[in-house]
């Protein structure tokens, strides 16, 4: 029930049932992010949107939307920088001389591995384009020795058939040789 401008009571709609419904669940889905955002915060939790989605059991979709976004990412900000304490001193030039070194296998080990996932990508572009080309190749090679094999044996029954034919016909042609004959001495007596 709601009540309009005169102080009378109107049942709600649906549309009104399910509009409320549907903004109380958004609110508490939120509140659930927030929640886990700061318990992630607290501690210590790498805080990426997928961990937050699924530690709230809300969609990927509700903590990419506008508002939760950019709160997440404050917060990951937040996380992300470097906590000074006051008796903490600049680093020395041996410690970033050594950092730097780190960085720079790191970096050609990445590249190496990236080197090598190409070629890998390559070779396996390359058999999957040998295997698409030779396939209707190899189709028409199998329908082609079916038609032979077929076309063989059909051979291999006519010929048969005409052996028989051939059988028949010398055997009617000495019987009737020999009716002629038998004719001829008929006629003869």
């Amino acid at each position: 029930m709601t009540t309009n401008a005169a102080g009378k009571t109107t049942p709600r709609t649906p549309a009104q049932v399910l509009l409320e419904s549907r903004q109380k669940d958004s609110r508490e889905k939120r509140a659930a992010v927030e929640q886990q955002l700061v318990a992630m915060l607290t501690d210590g939790d790498p805080i990426t949107y997928i961990k937050v989605a699924r530690r709230a059991k809300v969609s990927t979709w509700l903590v990419y939307s506008p508002g939760t976004r950019e709160q997440i990412k404050k917060v990951i900000n937040k996380q992300q920088q470097p906590k000074q304490t006051p008796n903490s001193q600049p680093a020395g030039i041996g410690s970033l001389r050594t950092d730097l070194a780190l960085a720079r296998q790191e970096i050609s080990t990445l590249r190496q591995e990236r080197e090598d996932l190409r070629a890998n990508l390559r070779q396996a572009l390359g058999r999957q384009l040998n295997n698409l080309s030779t396939a209707p190749l190899v189709d028409r090679l199998n329908r082609l020795a079916g038609e032979l094999a077929e076309a063989r044996a059909s051979n291999t029954e006519l010929n048969l058939q005409i052996t028989a034919l051939q059988d028949d016909l010398a055997a009617a042609r000495t019987s009737l040789r020999r009716m002629i004959r038998e004719q001829n001495t008929d006629t003869l007596k």
